[in-house]
C-alpha cells in the first residue's frame, strides 16, 4: 500500500492557498460583511498552511479537531461554502476546497487509509507535551479524555488537601 503522507500534506498546503485566494476574492466582493469573511478565510488558510510545517501548542489547544479527517473535513466545507460568492476564482476555489472537505469526511469511515502524522492524536499528544506542567497530575488540563466522569467524585473530592473554600448560610445555619 501507498504511503499517502506526503500526498494529504501536498492536498493540505493546496487547499490552504485556495483559502487564502478564495478570501482574497471575497474581499474584493466589497462590503463590510465580505471582508471580515475574507480576513478570516485568509487568516484560516495561513493556520491550515502553517500546521503541515508546525504544530503550534497554543493554537492547537484550540482547534482539536484539525486532528482527525472528519472534523478537518467539516472545517474545509464550512470554509468552502463561505467562500462561495461573485468571482468565479472564489467560486472555484470555494468547490475545491469543499470537495476536499467531503473527500476527508469519507475518508474518517474508511479503516485503511491512515491520516499523516500530522493530524493524528500523536501529533496532538507530542505538541501539548509541556503545555501544562504547573497543573497538578490529577487535575483536569482541558486535552480530550482527562476530564473526570458522570458521578466521579470530582478534583476536590480526589484532593482532600485542598478543600474548597466555600461556606453556605441559609436561614441562618452555617
Amino acid at each position: 500500500m501507498m504511503n499517502l503522507d506526503i500526498v494529504f500534506r501536498i492536498c493540505n498546503i493546496i487547499v490552504g492557498c485556495f483559502m487564502i485566494i478564495g478570501g482574497l476574492f471575497t474581499i474584493f466582493a466589497g462590503g463590510f460583511p465580505n471582508f471580515i469573511r475574507g480576513i478570516f478565510c485568509m487568516l484560516f488558510g495561513i493556520m491550515v498552511f502553517g500546521f503541515e510545517f508546525r504544530l503550534p501548542a497554543v493554537a492547537a489547544q484550540h482547534v482539536s479537531f484539525m486532528f482527525s479527517f472528519f472534523g478537518r473535513g467539516i472545517f474545509y466545507i464550512f470554509i468552502g461554502c463561505i467562500m462561495l460568492n461573485y468571482y468565479a476564482v472564489a467560486i472555484a476555489s470555494g468547490v475545491i476546497v469543499a470537495l476536499v472537505g467531503i473527500a476527508f469526511v469519507i475518508l474518517q469511515f474508511v479503516p485503511r487509509v491512515e491520516p499523516p502524522p500530522n493530524m493524528r492524536r500523536k501529533a496532538f499528544d507530542d505538541t501539548m507535551q509541556g503545555y501544562y506542567n504547573d497543573a497538578p497530575s490529577d487535575y483536569p488540563t482541558g486535552q480530550p479524555g482527562q476530564y473526570n466522569n458522570a458521578g466521579s467524585a470530582g478534583y476536590y473530592q480526589q484532593n482532600p488537601t485542598n478543600p474548597p473554600q466555600q461556606t453556605y448560610n441559609v436561614g441562618g445555619v452555617v
